[in-house]
């Protein structure tokens, strides 16, 4: 199932940002404000979107062929 995942190029290139955008944002947060942690916020947030692409990615069939008229 992961492999289908990162196979897909849509939903690799989805992940790839929100890793790299999250870790900035954490280095940003960590930087401005290290006693005040916000960067969890749009991570989560964006994690949904992520886990509801992920979900969107996995259901996607694979056409098969099917014996029609037989």
């Amino acid at each position: 199932p992961m492999r289908r995942l990162l196979e897909n190029p849509g939903f690799r290139i989805h992940l790839i940002v929100y890793v790299a955008v999250n870790i900035l944002l954490l280095l940003i947060n960590l930087t401005a404000s290290p006693h005040h942690l916000w960067f969890y916020w749009p991570a989560l947030g964006w994690g949904l979107g992520i886990m509801g692409h992920a979900f969107l990615v996995h259901r996607k069939q694979v056409p098969h062929a099917t014996n029609y008229g037989s």
